[in-house]
């Protein structure tokens, strides 16, 4: 069977910096963004596993469904996959 996505429209920004928080050994607990548009949001380890780097990145995306889901999506996809609404 074939699909197509249903267009969604999201709020999303800019990961301008990541801190590891509550780190265990090597092992980080979650990460704190702080984003372009000067807010920050906690981002938990299952939200990073979907990232090549399986770590938040400068320049990756914080993105907010419609609906208030909320993921990370890594630089290149997120430009490849949306535009701006004007």
């Amino acid at each position: 069977m074939r699909y197509v996505a249903k267009p969604i429209i999201v709020d999303a920004h800019i990961v301008a910096d990541v801190v590891i928080v509550g780190a265990c050994g090597n092992e980080p607990g979650s990460y704190l963004l702080h984003l372009n548009n000067g807010t920050s949001v906690k981002a938990t380890l299952e939200m990073a596993c979907r990232l090549p780097t399986s770590r938040p990145e400068v320049g990756d995306y914080w993105v907010v469904q419609e609906d208030g889901y909320a993921y990370l999506n890594p630089h290149d996809v997120f430009e490849r996959k949306y535009e701006l609404l004007h």
